[in-house]
C-alpha cells in the first residue's frame, strides 16, 4: 500500500512489548492511518509484524518497524504520532519499549501517547465476558489487576492477592501463563473463566483514544513493582 504524501499528519507508529509471556501470536508493531490528530477512533490498519521467536531485543525491536515502514512505504518524517503501552509488565520489556519511543519521539519530533497496558488488553475483551479481570506482571501469588466493568470502564486496582480478587464481582479473568495458582484455584471455585490475555499492537489506536501526548521526557514505564535488580541494589548498599 502506497501512503498518500498529501495527508501525512495521520500516520501512527503503535509499539506493544509490556508483557513477552502473554500473546505469543500479538503483534509488537503497527502502523495506522487516523483521521484528524487527536487520536480518536479506531484507524485503519496499515501493517503489523510481530517480534520474531526468540529476540527481545532493542535492536530487534527496532528492525521490525523499519521492517514494517519499509513494506508500507512509509518515511519516518510520515510519523506523526507514536503510541506505546507501558505496563505494568516486564522490567526489561517496558525499559525497551519506552526507551525506543522516546528516541523515536524525539528524533522525529513527533507526538507520544503512553497507554496503560490493560487499556490495550481490554479491547479485545467482549462485553459478554464482563466484568472482567485484567491482571498483569504475576509474582509471588500477587498480580497487577486492573477491572473492564459491564460498560468497559477500566478501573486499575493495583497489586492484589487472591484474597483481594475474590471480593470482586468477575465473569472473567484475563492472563498470560504466570496467573497464580491461588487465582485460578479461586477462579475455578467461583466458576470465573480464564482466558488467554491479547496485548497487541492493532489493539494501541483504539487504547489510546482520549490520552493526550506526554513529553518524551516525562514518560516513564509503569511498574507493578521495584524491580529485583534495584531491590538487590539498595539490599547490598544498606548492608
Amino acid at each position: 500500500m502506497t501512503i498518500d504524501s498529501n495527508n501525512l499528519s495521520t500516520i501512527v507508529l503503535a509499539i506493544e512489548l509490556s508483557n513477552p509471556s502473554a500473546s505469543a501470536d500479538a503483534h509488537a508493531a503497527a502502523v495506522f492511518r487516523v483521521d484528524g490528530v487527536d487520536c480518536t477512533g479506531h484507524g485503519a490498519l496499515i501493517g503489523s509484524k510481530p517480534i520474531p521467536d526468540g529476540i527481545r531485543s532493542s535492536d530487534a525491536i527496532m528492525v521490525l518497524i523499519e521492517s514494517l515502514c519499509g513494506a508500507h512505504q512509509i518515511r519516518p518524517t510520515q510519523i506523526a504520532r507514536i503510541i506505546v503501552s507501558i505496563g505494568p509488565g516486564g522490567y526489561t520489556a517496558l525499559r525497551i519499549a519506552s526507551t525506543t519511543a522516546k528516541v523515536l519521539a524525539h528524533t522525529l519530533g513527533c507526538e507520544l501517547v503512553a497507554v496503560p497496558s490493560a487499556a490495550v488488553g481490554a479491547q479485545a475483551i467482549e462485553p459478554s465476558q464482563r466484568p472482567a479481570l485484567i491482571a498483569l506482571a504475576s509474582k509471588n501469588q500477587m498480580a497487577h489487576c486492573s477491572l473492564v466493568h459491564q460498560d468497559g470502564r477500566i478501573e486499575s486496582l493495583g497489586v492484589l492477592d487472591a484474597q483481594g480478587v475474590g471480593a470482586l464481582s468477575l465473569r472473567t479473568i484475563f492472563a498470560d501463563k504466570h496467573l497464580p495458582g491461588s487465582f485460578v484455584e479461586l477462579a475455578n471455585d467461583r466458576g470465573i473463566s480464564i482466558e488467554p490475555l491479547v496485548l497487541d499492537a492493532r489493539h494501541c489506536v483504539s487504547a489510546a483514544a482520549g490520552i493526550a501526548p506526554v513529553d518524551p521526557d516525562e514518560l516513564r514505564p509503569i511498574y507493578a513493582r521495584e524491580p529485583d535488580a534495584v531491590t538487590q541494589w539498595r539490599a547490598r548498599a544498606e548492608s
